[in-house]
C-alpha cells in the first residue's frame, strides 16, 4: 500500500515538473534569452581585446580603446531590447501570430515602460566638457537592469495581440493587399492598447515598472550574489530538476539569468574602465567551472566510461559521448545511459557540481587565485579554453577547470564502478541466455532430422 502511494506521488512530481518545463512562457523566455548569446559573445571579443594581459598590447591599443568599446556598448548594454524581441518572437510562433509587427510593439512598450528620457542643457554640457546635449536616453535599463521588464512587457504585448486577433478586434484590409501591410494594420488596435497602457502606468500613475519588478525579485538577488549560498542553491535547483528529465535551465533562465547578466554587465563595464572587477557570480562561473561537459559535470563520467569501462555498454556509450561532452553537449549521455531517474548516478550528478562549485568559490571568491569572469565565450568550447577566455585569458582558470574535471571524476568513480559491474552482470546473463537458446535450437534441429 505504501509502495503504491510512493509510486503515485513520484509520478505526480514528474508530471508537475513536466508541466512546468513545458509552460509556453518559460519556453519563450528561454528561447528569447538565447537570442543574446551570439550578440554578447561578439561584444565579449572586444572586451578581451581591451584586456589582454600583455603590457605591449595595452600600450598599442590604448589610443583605440574608446572606439573598441562601441561594439560592447551596443551588445551587452542593449541586451534587454534583444531579449524583448526574442521572447515576443518565440511566443508569437507558439500562437501563430505575426512576429515582426508584434516584436516591434513589444520593444516600443518596453522603451516607454523602462526608459525615461532626460535633457542636457547645451550650456551645461559645454561647461562640463560633454560631447552631447539635448534629449538623452540613460543606458542603465537598456542592459541587464531592464531584463525583468523586457520579459514581462514582451509577454504582455503578445497576449494583448492574441486577445485582439482571437476576438477579431483588428483592422482588416481588402484582398490583394500585401501581407506585410495587412499585418501592420492588424497591429494598430492591439498596438494602441499596449502603448496607451504602458504610457498610463508610466506617466499617468507615475509608476516605475522596472523599479517595481526589481523590488519584487530582489529576494532572489541574494541567490545571485557573491556568496556560497548563491553557488549551491542554483546547482541543486538545476541538477535535481534534471534528474527528473526536465531541462534545468528552463527553470533557472527566467529567475537567475537577469541577475547573472547584470553582474557580468558590471564586470564588463569595470574592465572597460580599468577598475576592479566587482562580481564572480555570473553565468560564466557555472558554465566553465561547474557544468563541464554539460549539466552534472558529465564529461568526467564519459571519460570513465570510455577508458575504464569493462562492460560493452559503458565502453560504447563512453566512446560515443566523449567527443560531444568535450564540447559541453551531454544529452546523449543523460538520456542514453540514462542518468535521468537512474539510482546509480543521481547522487554524483548532484554532488559533483556542488563540490566543484565550492572549490571554485574558494579559488575565485575567497582566495582570489583566479580572475573574475569579464566576457562570454561560446559555450561549445572545451572547458579550459572557455574558462581562459571568460576570465580575460587567465591561465589559472584553465588549471582550475582541469582540477574540477579530475574532482568530478573521483566523485563519479565509485558510482560508475557499481553501474559498470551491474552492466557486466547483465551482459553475462544475457549472453548465457542467448547461448542456452541457441543450444536448445540446435537440439530441436537434430531431433527433427
Amino acid at each position: 500500500m505504501n509502495t503504491k502511494a510512493s509510486k503515485f506521488n513520484f509520478g505526480k512530481v514528474v508530471e508537475v515538473m513536466g508541466n512546468i518545463a513545458n509552460n509556453r512562457y518559460l519556453t519563450a523566455v528561454r528561447n528569447g534569452m538565447s537570442v543574446i548569446i551570439p550578440v554578447t559573445i561578439i561584444g565579449s571579443v572586444f572586451i578581451i581585446m581591451l584586456n589582454l594581459p600583455i603590457d605591449a598590447w595595452k600600450e598599442f591599443i590604448a589610443p583605440y580603446a574608446d572606439n573598441l568599446k562601441i561594439p560592447m556598448n551596443f551588445t551587452m548594454d542593449f541586451m534587454s531590447v534583444y531579449v524583448c524581441i526574442g521572447i515576443a518572437s518565440s511566443l508569437c510562433e507558439e500562437y501563430k501570430l505575426d512576429k515582426v509587427s508584434t516584436s516591434v510593439l513589444a520593444v516600443l512598450a518596453f522603451l516607454i515602460a523602462a526608459i525615461t528620457p532626460g535633457t542636457i542643457d547645451p550650456e551645461i554640457a559645454e561647461k562640463a566638457g560633454l560631447t552631447v546635449s539635448g534629449t538623452v536616453l540613460p543606458m542603465g535599463n537598456f542592459g541587464a537592469g531592464g531584463l525583468f521588464t523586457a520579459i514581462i512587457i514582451s509577454i504582455f504585448t503578445v497576449e494583448v495581440v492574441r486577445f485582439c486577433v482571437k476576438r477579431n478586434l483588428v483592422i482588416k484590409m481588402p484582398h490583394g493587399v500585401p501581407t506585410s501591410v495587412i499585418n501592420s494594420f492588424a497591429a494598430l488596435i492591439p498596438g494602441a492598447i499596449v502603448i496607451v497602457t504602458a504610457w498610463i502606468i508610466k506617466v499617468g500613475l507615475n509608476f516605475d515598472i522596472n523599479s517595481a519588478l526589481q523590488w519584487v525579485f530582489s529576494p532572489i538577488r541574494y541567490f545571485a550574489g557573491d556568496n556560497l549560498l548563491s553557488v549551491i542553491v542554483p546547482i541543486l535547483l538545476i541538477t535535481i530538476v534534471w534528474i527528473f528529465g526536465i531541462h534545468g535551465m528552463i527553470i533557472a533562465t527566467p529567475i537567475l539569468y537577469p541577475f547573472w547578466y547584470e553582474n557580468l554587465n558590471a564586470n564588463i563595464n569595470a574592465a572597460a574602465a580599468g577598475t576592479a572587477i566587482p562580481h564572480f557570480m555570473t553565468e560564466q562561473f557555472f558554465q566553465w567551472f561547474i557544468w563541464i561537459g554539460g549539466a552534472g559535470a558529465t564529461l568526467s563520467l564519459a571519460f570513465l566510461m570510455a577508458f575504464f569501462g569493462k562492460s560493452e555498454f559503458c565502453k560504447k556509450m563512453g566512446k560515443f559521448t566523449l567527443i560531444p561532452g568535450i564540447f559541453n553537449i551531454n544529452e546523449p549521455l543523460i538520456f542514453g545511459v540514462p542518468i535521468v531517474m537512474n539510482p546509480f548516478f543521481a547522487i554524483p550528478f548532484i554532488a559533483a557540481p556542488v563540490v566543484m562549485g565550492i572549490i571554485t568559490y574558494l579559488a575565485m571568491g575567497v582566495f582570489h587565485l583566479v580572475n573574475y569572469p569579464i566576457a562570454i565565450a561560446p559555450w561549445t568550447l572545451p572547458a579550459p579554453i572557455g574558462a581562459m577566455m571568460a576570465t580575460g585569458l587567465d591561465w589559472r582558470a584553465a588549471v582550475l577547470a582541469m582540477v574540477n574535471i579530475v574532482i568530478a571524476g573521483l566523485i563519479y568513480l565509485p558510482f560508475f564502478k557499481a553501474f559498470d559491474k551491474n552492466m557486466v552482470e547483465k551482459e553475462i546473463a544475457a549472453k548465457r541466455q542467448d547461448e542456452a537458446a541457441l543450444e536448445e535450437g540446435q537440439q530441436v534441429t537434430i531431433q527433427v532430422k
